[in-house]
């Protein structure tokens, strides 16, 4: 992303070297934009990954797991139970009921959890969809955690911002021009997202699990983080 923003033009440029590359630098800009997203996207399904992995492999304490996760991980997406099929409903009853996350009188399984049944399918990285993400994985009021370690409200704002520029963008709106300090800007403040989120999500790890440093922890099953 940043090797792509310096090939433009700097700021502080001969105004006729900006003026011939115009063209090439609206174009870098607006496809380091739509990059910028799916790099967001991309560690938030990082993210959610290690988050059920070290839930997999540092306990076989059912009971210290997140309720709604457990329920993701038996029942998997609302569509299995929407079926109009009579069978097919049953059939899903049948796994969930013998699923090794149900019976917390036993001691869990190591390597039972699917870290897909929660990142299939999320995309375009706004706030709502950050927020449904995590309450898959047994975190409610997101937003609030993540306004506790950081209150800046410009950085919470920027995620629907660099969102819905891309979709713009990805539509084709040839008015969603994008300058270099915008740009630069964006990358910062994704940068400090990803930051809390890390934070956010190894605080609570780690209370769950009662341990001084999850990934440290996980590392040493041989499982590395992303």
């Amino acid at each position: 992303m940043k090797r792509l923003l310096a090939l433009c033009a700097a700021d502080d440029a001969d105004y006729r070297i900006k003026k011939e590359n115009v063209a090439r630098d609206e174009a870098i800009l607006r496809g380091a934009h739509v990059l910028l997203c799916s790099h967001l996207e991309g560690y938030f399904e990082d993210l959610i990954s290690d988050l059920v992995e070290a839930y997999d492999y540092l306990t076989t304490n059912i009971s210290r797991l997140p309720e709604q996760l457990r329920a993701w991980q038996v029942m998997g997406p609302a569509s299995k139970w929407e079926t109009k099929d009579p069978m097919k409903r049953w059939q899903a009853v049948l796994a969930w009921a013998t699923h090794p996350l149900v019976n917390q009188t036993v001691p869990k399984a190591l390597g039972c959890m699917e870290p897909a049944l929660h990142i299939d399918g999320f995309s375009n990285p706004g706030t709502n969809e950050i927020e449904q993400l995590f309450k898959s994985v047994g975190i409610d009021g997101v937003w609030g955690l993540f306004k506790a370690i950081e209150p800046d409200p410009i950085i919470f704002q920027s995620i629907n911002a660099i969102v819905n520029r891309r979709n713009q963008i990805a539509h084709g709106r040839t008015d969603a021009t994008i300058t270099l300090s915008d740009a630069r800007l964006y990358v910062e403040r994704a940068e400090r997202v990803a930051a809390v989120f890390e934070q956010l999500v190894t605080l609570e790890v780690n209370k769950r699990l009662v341990l001084p440093d999850c990934w440290q922890a996980l590392e040493s099953t041989g499982h590395s983080t992303s």
